[in-house]
């Protein structure tokens, strides 16, 4: 054996004769370091990391034998073999050496042949340890103490092969968005999520009686079970409750991909892809998070490959076209700016659908370039427009989840406009409600950010989530967009319509407007005007268009916004909405009942009442034209229309009113009433209106 392969032996021994003469005996196949103590040796140790065993005698000034192996279990040497020596008799010697990790035991006086084969048998136990565990480090995940992409992958293929008659699964399960979780709550924390997942996995595998399991990357994981449908979906089931409740503060979105394997003979590799398809399907849905393979979702691979090498190209020559997409102002019906839509001509397919390639770069983050090139020519046609001295309403433009999260998002924007010179209010952001549900408290700091330089935002696809009233209440958007299916598939019409209603007059109290999209109709367009809705957009109106055609449509059209009209809307918001004790009070405290009202061309709607009017008519009584004059309690038509006469001059003077009519009493018998109004202010086309009435006589 050549000197530079040999391995290094380190001697600790207090007597230098003894340490001589091992080194004698151990030179002619070892490379010999020398200690005089525990201590000396741990100095030792950490100077030469090459050192392969140790020959450790125990009793030794400064630092004995027995010190320095509790020590070395703390080093980078833990795991080295050592021999100890000593000239004890005892059995208790020995047995506390090796108690303390001393792989063997030799006692003064030793025979060299002896102390040679070994101190031989521990470097070669220890060699094999070593590949043992540079083994395991290869085929398992660090982190998840699983098996890797490779031994997976290799595990499953010996487990299909030895059981060729049972029908088996390829589960392969990710977390939605994961970066997102990692960057808002730190690498520590993305851990802990990424053992958890792991953890499930390890007791489900408990009650398999074959099964393989592992980490493939990043946050996907990946099962191969015998099939059984209905214990599968349960334990998916119960991953997803344990997610949901992981973190109260953040939605864990899982998604589950189940490939059936048919071919046992197919290559592993194919079978995940397979699976990893039927989970992408499913990708950031709230309520579908589990999908299987089909054939035809196959060609997606295929497809999705296509689009994959052709983006860039197709990005640096321009192929990506903007499509504009006019909104409509309700009140004149003329168009005020527009939406800008991608659109892919290729040189060789022609025009491809958004849906076609917008879901691969979502996925695979190429959105964040496109956003950026839609976001920049949108700026360079709006700097156009100016030049040529043309009407030019505001164009917005999408934001997707990747750039909301993009650290340089605000600087990039603000940039863009100053480099072509057009006010940041001409370029409207869409941001959608699911990426604020997402991550709440960033999407709040970059909306702000976003406002505070110019920039108005309108909340896409309002309604879509499962906390749209949280996004009012925390995110000051400026506009709100809600989409017409929110009307469709809902067999009661009727309830539908009420909350759209509702959602637009609740926008109205915030002074938020509101556009429509998908209107198709004259039925929804009647519909829309009716509840006091703001913009619309929509194929009835306008379908999206190259900008030269939309160029010509407004060429001769002067874009007005929407007036929101509106008269002591601060005030009247804090008399009624605000929860102050002080403003309760006063409301509660009058003697009279009291009620506020919404007059719309005819219409009456309760917006409150006091303590005493509940008490006096009891909490079912409302004067409420759309569900009935007062629960059917007028005495006659006659009264009805003196009511009605009274709001109507009240909401035309924008003074006071009043009348006396009749209602019935519970008894049976009816009362003579004063109603006293006094208009408020206006909130859109509604006239807020107050009411006092005060009881005259009995008949």
């Amino acid at each position: 054996m050549m000197e530079k392969d040999k391995f290094t032996v380190l001697v600790v021994e207090d007597q230098r004769i003894n340490r001589q003469i091992l080194s004698a005996l151990l030179n002619i196949d070892y490379t010999v370091l020398e200690a005089g103590n525990g201590a000396e040796a741990l100095e030792c140790l950490a100077a030469h990391p090459e050192i392969a065993a140790i020959l450790l005698d125990i009793v030794m000034p400064v630092m004995d034998g027995y010190e320095f192996l509790t020590r070395l279990k703390s080093t980078s040497g833990a795991s080295l073999p050592v021999i100890a020596i000593t000239g004890e008799k005892d059995d208790s010697s020995e047995q506390k050496a090796l108690d303390l990790g001393a792989w063997d035991f030799v006692s003064k006086p030793y025979q060299p042949t002896t102390l040679l084969t070994r101190l031989k048998n521990v470097i070669i136990r220890s060699q094999y340890y070593l590949v043992s565990q540079m083994k395991y480090a290869y085929e398992h995940d660090p982190l998840t103490d699983l098996y890797n992409r490779t031994t997976f992958f290799t595990e499953t293929r010996k487990l299909l092969d030895e059981y060729p008659q049972e029908t088996f699964a390829l589960i392969r399960f990710d977390i939605d968005q994961f970066h997102t979780y990692n960057s808002f709550w730190g690498e520590e924390e993305g851990d802990h999520l990424l053992c958890f997942m792991a953890d499930w996995l390890r007791e489900r595998a408990k009650n398999c009686d074959h099964c393989v399991f592992g980490r493939i990357n990043a946050d996907v994981f990946c099962m191969c079970a015998p099939f059984r449908k209905e214990r599968i979906e349960e334990n998916i089931r119960q991953v997803f409750d344990a997610l949901s409740d992981y973190n109260k503060d953040y939605r864990i979105l899982p998604s589950f991909g189940i490939y059936v394997i048919e071919n046992p003979q197919e290559s592993v590799q194919k079978m995940y892809e397979f699976a990893s398809l039927a989970a992408e399907e499913h990708k950031g849905s709230y309520l579908e998070y589990l999908g299987y393979y089909r054939p035809e979702l196959s060609r997606r691979i295929l497809e999705n490959q296509w689009i994959v090498n052709e983006m860039q190209g197709a990005l640096d020559s321009e192929q990506f076209e903007i499509y504009l997409q006019p909104k409509f102002n309700l009140n004149t019906e003329q168009p005020y700016g527009a939406e800008a839509l991608i659109r892919w001509r290729h040189p060789r397919k022609g025009m491809l659908s958004p849906g076609l390639f917008i879901p691969v770069f979502e996925q695979n983050g190429f959105i964040g370039k496109v956003d950026y090139y839609m976001w920049e020519h949108v700026c360079r046609l709006l700097k156009k427009w100016l030049a040529e001295g043309r009407e030019t309403g505001p164009v917005s433009v999408n934001v997707s989840r990747v750039n909301m999260y993009n650290r340089n998002l605000v600087k990039s924007l603000t940039d863009l406009v100053q480099k072509y010179d057009i006010p940041p209010k001409l370029l409207h952001l869409e941001v959608t409600e699911s990426a604020y549900m997402e991550n709440p408290e960033i999407m709040e700091r970059i909306v702000s950010e976003l406002q505070s330089a110019g920039f108005v935002i309108l909340m896409d696809d309002f309604g879509s989530g499962y906390s749209s009233l949280n996004t009012l209440k925390d995110i000051h958007v400026n506009v709100l967009k809600i989409d017409m299916k929110f009307l469709s598939g809902n067999t009661d019409p009727m309830r539908s319509q009420s909350i759209l209603a509702s959602s637009i007059l609740m926008a109205g109290w915030l002074n938020t407007p509101v556009i429509m999209e998908g209107v198709e109709t004259a039925e929804q367009v009647d519909f829309l005007k009716s509840i006091g809705c703001n913009y619309v957009q929509g194929y009835f109106y306008a379908k999206p268009m190259p900008v030269p055609e939309y160029e010509a449509l407004v060429s001769n059209t002067r874009q007005t916004p929407t007036q929101i009209q509106s008269e002591n809307l601060d005030r009247i918001r804090e008399s009624l909405w605000s929860a102050e004790p002080r403003n309760e009070l006063l409301f509660n405290s009058m003697e009279e009942p009291a009620a506020v009202y919404e007059y719309t061309s005819g219409s009456l709607r309760t917006l409150r009442s006091n303590d005493s009017f509940r008490r006096f008519f009891g909490s079912e009584y409302r004067i409420d034209t759309k569900s009935g004059m007062e629960g059917q309690r007028c005495f006659s038509d006659a009264d009805v229309q003196a009511v009605k006469a009274a709001f109507a001059q009240a909401a035309e003077t924008k003074g006071v009113s009043g009348c006396v009519y009749r209602v019935k009493t519970p008894e049976g018998g009816s009362r003579r009433m004063r109603m006293a109004l006094r208009y408020w202010g206006l909130n859109g086309e509604t006239k807020i209106i107050f009411a006092q009435l005060f009881a005259l006589d009995f008949d």
